[in-house]
Order: C-alpha cells, then sequence, then structure tokens
C-alpha cells in the first residue's frame, strides 16, 4: 500500500494542483497497464473526519473530530498494489515523486 501523504493546501481544502493530478493520472494509468493497481483513492481533508482513540481519559473511547493539527502524519490518498517486493513498491512510490515532487509515500505491506 502507498499512503500519500498530505500537505497544509489539501488540509486547507485547495483542490491539488491540475498539472500535478495530470502526472499522478499517468502513474496510476501504467500501474494499470502492469497490471499491479488494485485501488486508488483520495482522501477528503482530515476537517471532515473524526479520530477515535482507545481508550480516553476516563477509560471509554474518545471521539475526536477534526482537523487534526499536525498534517505531516496525515494521508491524502492511498494506492493498493500488488507487487512482487518491496523494491518494486519503491520503483511505483518513485513514479509518484516524480510527479509530484515534495510529496512524502509511505510503503506498508498489507497482512495476509
Amino acid at each position: 500500500m502507498l499512503l500519500h501523504k498530505t500537505n497544509e493546501k489539501l488540509e486547507a481544502g485547495q483542490a491539488p494542483d491540475p498539472e500535478m493530478l495530470a502526472r499522478a493520472d499517468e502513474v496510476l494509468e501504467e500501474m494499470r497497464q502492469a497490471g499491479v493497481l488494485c485501488t486508488a483513492e483520495g482522501l477528503m481533508p482530515s476537517s471532515r473526519g473524526a479520530r477515535v482513540t482507545f481508550p480516553g481519559d476516563d477509560g471509554a473511547p474518545r471521539v475526536l473530530d477534526g482537523p487534526f493539527a499536525e498534517t505531516k502524519e496525515l494521508v491524502a490518498g492511498v494506492s493498493i498494489i500488488r507487487v512482487d517486493s518491496k523494491d518494486d513498491a519503491v520503483r511505483w512510490a518513485l513514479r509518484f515523486a516524480d510527479a509530484d515532487p515534495g510529496t512524502e509515500i509511505d510503503i506498508l505491506e498489507l497482512a495476509d
């Protein structure tokens, strides 16, 4: 799974740069053509979300409505790919980095 990190502009609700989106769509199409893309989804800003912590201060679950203060750990989009190795996943993540310089992508393996 490729977790595409957000930035302050996206968290403020500003639309992504159309040229960057076009470049990212090209990478997604390459992934489709290569047969590795399972799904790819963008996420709304954290102001539209909530965080549930277990347990809260009183031992019960706690719900905190967004937005969340620390944007560098938030995710703007998810791409789930099926590849043979972490190296393959890194190569695809680097293609996204070409499409959106300065972006940060976490690569995590899904549990079976």
